[in-house]
């Protein structure tokens, strides 16, 4: 028979049924898989050899009464794939709760249409990866999950700690688990409540004690008692998205400039910590309140009359620059300072007029006497008053 015929999406149901007795075996497994296959199509696949038979199952028209013949099949490969078919229904996976393959074991457990007696029922198999997938199921209830935990292998007790749906009892429990991954896992979790994250402050192992720093959920009073605690890792605190006002005021007395930096990096910091930053040892924590997307004009006034030309520059470069900021930028000592002030998207063509009148380096008259958006008066004034003109610098 020719194989063009039998892969004929029209191809009828006559055709599939002769196509199914053919001595190739691709033109039987082109008949299983046609997209028009019927149910007596199907179920005489199922008959062939192993290699129809997946492709059997591997058609979108397979549906339960199919997959019930299916995982029958006294070939593990065959079973399998109807265990693992989307269309596969409670009554299909039952009949594999106890299959003698533990990968067909394995799939019934991590398949949410399972009830829950059964899932605690896979919790007991002597396979590992079984009873992973038990812990891990989706469908998982809190029965299921705390029944995981008193798994002997640590790898279970993780997956049950780690599962999307399991309850603050579920995560209490996971919190007095004698494996530190268990305990991490879940002070990590996106349902902990406040309670267990102040008892995994206390847990004595430091990766516990920052997955409960670092938790999405940590309230304030979790970051300030970690603060208190002596939490090292303080730049978590800093960069946290929940660090309140005070939060940010306390860890702002870090010793670690990093820290600090962090903090005055942040859009939400308030204008007191930036000027306390402007103050700062450190320039590198000066340059990050210079350069805050949220400096107020004052912070930025402060920030331009700074002895470092790194920290003049950041505020020369800050698009909240007023005019006062940049006409002081320009006529800095620094090059780059100056650049950076007529890079400005606030160094307007009536600001740039005014600094015809104002500015005296080369570098400056030069830029606003070319630029064909200031007025000519202007312009011609910056070429008179340019000193390059005399210097030979034009």
């Amino acid at each position: 028979m020719d194989i063009e015929d039998v892969q004929n999406p029209n191809a009828t149901e006559d055709v599939l049924l002769a196509a199914l007795e053919d001595g190739d075996r691709e033109v039987r497994i082109a008949a299983a898989s046609n997209p028009n296959a019927s149910k007596a199509v199907l179920f005489k696949a199922l008959e062939n050899e192993e290699w129809v038979r997946m492709a059997a199952l591997s058609n979108s028209n397979v549906k339960e009464d199919i997959l019930l013949k299916a995982i029958e099949d006294e070939d593990w490969w065959v079973r399998r794939a109807a265990a693992a078919h989307p269309n596969a229904t409670e009554a299909v996976l039952l009949k594999v709760v106890e299959d003698e393959d533990w990968s067909i074991r394995e799939i019934v457990a991590g398949n949410p249409c399972v009830p829950e007696d059964v899932i605690l029922k896979m919790l007991e198999d002597e396979n590992i990866d079984v009873r992973i997938a038990a812990a891990w199921n989706s469908n998982a209830t809190e029965a299921v999950l705390l029944k995981a935990l008193d798994d002997g292998d640590e790898r279970i007790r993780r997956r049950a700690a780690e599962n999307p749906n399991a309850t603050e009892d579920v995560l209490y429990k996971a919190m007095t688990d004698p494996d530190k991954e268990v305990r991490r896992i879940a002070a990590e979790h996106c349902k902990v409540n406040e309670d267990i994250l102040f008892v995994a402050l206390e847990d004595n192992d430091e990766d516990v004690q920052t997955a409960a720093v670092k938790n999405p959920c940590a309230t304030e009073d979790i970051l300030l008692t970690a603060l208190r605690m002596g939490y090292r890792n303080t730049q978590i605190i800093a960069e946290h998205p929940n660090a309140t006002e005070y939060v940010l005021s306390v860890v702002f007395e870090d010793e670690d400039w990093e820290v600090r930096r962090s903090v005055s990096e942040r859009c939400d910091v308030p204008e007191d910590i930036l000027f306390k930053a402007l103050e700062d040892e450190d320039s590198e924590v000066r340059v990050a309140a210079a350069r805050n997307p949220n400096a107020s004009k004052n912070v930025l006034r402060k920030a331009i009359k700074d002895d470092n030309w790194w920290v003049r520059r950041a505020a020369a470069s800050n698009p909240n620059a007023t005019e006062d900021v940049l006409l002081k930028a320009i006529k800095d000592k620094d090059k780059d300072v100056r650049k950076a002030g007529m890079s400005n998207p606030n160094f307007t063509p009536d600001l740039a007029a005014k600094a015809a009148i104002t500015a005296t380096t080369h570098d400056v008259l030069q830029a606003v006497a070319g630029r064909e958006d200031v007025d000519n008066a202007s312009r011609v004034m910056a070429t008179l008053r340019d000193p390059g003109n005399y210097l030979g610098l034009g």
